[in-house]
């Protein structure tokens, strides 16, 4: 398994959103097999094995029985390294270095890809004996060039260590996600004579167990074991989407969207978020393509939002940002179903690249009558489904600037007609668009410039977040940014576009903010503002004096022409490597959405040895850290017109 220090270095930088919830127990270390990223290390292989970390994995005889052997898989990025405990005190060997006697197995599965079948490798090292032969790597049965690979006596057998570059594993040169692998070792009693075979688990190709890089281990510990969702992902497509010629694996997990691979943040994060689904199920389509010829795969995704009865469906494409994020460049809604009708579109999507296109055409429809179609629209800047009364036949869409738009139409004669009219949607509070960056018109350059002089920001200065969305009542769209710690909110209609608004968010360091972004909560059809954040103390002297890093969940609204706070709550707190903390879930409650605290679980600290009192009020200003040994529960905030207070 992946240690706690390895573990925090490549969670350190995601944000709260994503890490809340991370510092979980370690799931069972029999569900895979985690190989330890060496990249930091330098390996010598000499058999003495001291670079290596704890973690060797059991091997057990093929009927289950227990074992005293272990090994361990290391990589780089240029380098698999294999390393193995064993207890086999006469080791049988011939210049052949062949099947039938002593040698440490690893079979590893490569999964398929768009521009690959599915292949399994198998790498045997052969220990020497000692004065009369030395170590042989075969890869596939033929001599692995590269490789090196040396045994050392101990008192109970001897411990072996090999290095193989993964050139000379064909499948590896794009894909190193996704694999599933096993390790075995060979005792043969005589040349041709195998008496005993321990391994690591059972099967073999795809049957395998789960072979786990850094990332996707870091993945297994925040996500899949303490949700309890397993290693089978419901779907899982791989592509290269940051253009390095390797692919990442996109994986939905429950109703988790994830992001992993050695070219995904250099392979020392991951990415994972929910989804706007209830049910894996909801998800009918999830594909990579490159929709804008700049070699990097773009995430389409086709979701029913909604209940079963009654839902939306709406095919969406995501582009990796600059962070790391998935970033949508568009959504179109496909389908209307309610208990009174449905509409249905078609998608068929063609080409790739710069000739990617995503083409919506009229489909079927049964119940509803334009005279009587009352339904509303999704949300602001988001198409609806083509309606069977309209001109339109089909829309193409392709790449234009920073996202898709329509490319051609084509138009027919509608099959469904009216004598009564076409009655207009209901009105409703649209929803403001999700946040992306902004264009050339919506910098807004000149009132940016007012606020770094008036605040003394350096000239050279960028903004550690940067997005425009529709925050306030003027309809059009705001820039949203944050400066060291100040959040600044300014627009074309706000303030007449000569001003701006701010406040400095209560954190001693720029870097404490981890992550902002933006979501219409209170149901108004303007977007409320979320930050992540942490706030370090000096902890009494009675406690040692430590820092005490508390987490924080903050939600802000302009209201008029201020920067309003709106809600904030504590939801993880640590002291060295103790650490207790709570998840956040957001729940529709009618037109707006409910913010529940749950107690979630303790790292280190039991409630015997926990230092702090449990708070029954806010303290600071922030609303109380739910602790998971006490019978509070959770705690869900409304909004009461003004700000978030408790049910």
């Amino acid at each position: 398994m992946l240690s706690k220090n390895a573990l925090a270095r490549f969670l350190a930088a995601l944000p709260l959103a994503f890490v809340a919830s991370l510092w979980t127990d370690s799931i069972s270390a029999a569900d895979y097999l985690a190989a330890e990223p060496m990249a930091d290390t330098k390996i010598r292989i000499d058999g003495m094995l001291r670079e290596w970390p704890g973690g060797f994995a059991k091997m057990k005889t093929q009927s289950g029985g227990a074992s005293k052997n272990s090994a361990l898989i290391g990589y780089d990025d240029n380098y698999i390294y294999l390393a193995g405990k064993l207890t086999d005190t006469n080791i049988v060997r011939t210049k052949s270095a062949a099947k039938g006697e002593d040698r440490l197995v690893l079979e590893i599965y490569f999964p398929q890809t768009s521009g690959s079948s599915s292949k399994t490798h198998r790498i045997d090292v052969y220990p020497g004996v000692p004065g009369k032969l030395g170590a042989v790597v075969k890869v596939d049965g033929k001599d692995a060039g590269g490789s090196t690979a040396i045994e050392a006596p101990t008192d109970t057998g001897l411990t072996i260590e090999a290095r193989v570059p993964w050139s000379a594993l064909s499948a590896a040169r794009t894909v190193r996600v996704g694999m599933r692998g096993k390790i075995s070792y060979e005792d043969a009693s005589a040349v041709g004579r195998i008496h005993s075979i321990t391994e690591t688990s059972s099967g073999s190709g795809k049957g395998m167990q789960p072979l786990t890089i850094g990332p996707e281990t870091g993945l297994a510990e925040a996500l899949l074991g303490p949700k309890g969702l397993g290693f089978r992902p419901a779907r899982e497509v791989y592509g290269d989407l940051t253009g390095k010629g390797g692919v990442e694996k996109v994986a939905l997990y429950g109703h988790f969207l994830s992001i992993v691979g050695p070219g995904y943040k250099d392979g020392k994060q991951f990415y994972f978020n929910e989804l706007d689904v209830e049910r894996a199920d909801q998800v009918t389509r999830l594909e990579l393509l490159d929709v804008n010829g700049d070699n990097k795969a773009e995430i389409i995704m086709q979701k029913k939002l909604g209940k079963n009865d009654k839902y939306r469906e709406v095919i969406q494409v995501l582009q990796i940002g600059k962070d790391g994020a998935p970033l949508q460049v568009f959504m179109h809604e496909l389908a209307i179903v309610t208990p009174d009708g449905k509409i249905e579109n078609k998608v068929k999507i063609t080409g790739a690249g710069k000739n990617a296109r995503i083409t919506i055409e009229q489909g079927s429809s049964k119940g509803f009558d334009p005279g009587t179609f009352q339904e509303p629209t999704i949300g602001k800047d988001i198409p609806s489904a083509l309606l069977p009364w309209q001109s339109v036949k089909s829309r193409s869409f392709g790449w234009k600037g920073a996202g898709l738009a329509v490319i051609s139409e084509e138009s027919w004669e509608p099959k469904m007609k009216s004598t009564s009219g076409t009655a207009p949607r209901a009105p409703q509070k649209d929803a403001p668009p999700p946040p992306r960056p902004p264009s050339a018109d919506e910098m807004l350059d000149r009132v940016y410039g007012h606020y770094k002089q008036d605040r003394e920001v350096s000239r050279g200065k960028k903004p550690s977040f940067d997005f425009v969305t529709d925050v306030v009542e003027d309809g059009q769209m705001e820039r949203v940014l944050v400066h060291e710690r100040d959040l600044v909110v300014f627009g074309k209609g706000f303030k007449k576009g000569l001003s701006y608004t701010f406040l400095t968010i209560g954190v001693k360091e720029p870097e404490h903010i981890l992550s902002v972004t933006s979501r219409d909560l209170v149901g108004d059809g303007k977007a409320e503002i979320i930050v992540h954040a942490v706030l370090d103390a000096q902890a009494s002297k009675s406690l040692g004096g430590d820092i005490v890093r508390r987490q924080a969940l903050f939600v802000y609204k302009v209201i008029g022409e201020n920067l309003t706070r709106i809600f904030a709550a504590e939801t993880a707190r640590s002291v060295k490597g103790n650490r207790v903390m709570s998840s956040v879930a957001f729940l529709p409650n009618g037109a707006s959405t409910d913010i529940e605290l749950r107690p979630l679980r303790a790292l280190g600290w039991t409630q015997k040895t926990y230092p702090f009192p449990q708070d029954q009020h806010p303290a600071g200003g922030l609303e109380p850290l739910p602790l998971p040994w006490t019978n509070v529960g959770a705690r869900r905030y409304s909004f009461n017109g003004t700000a978030y207070s408790l049910k």
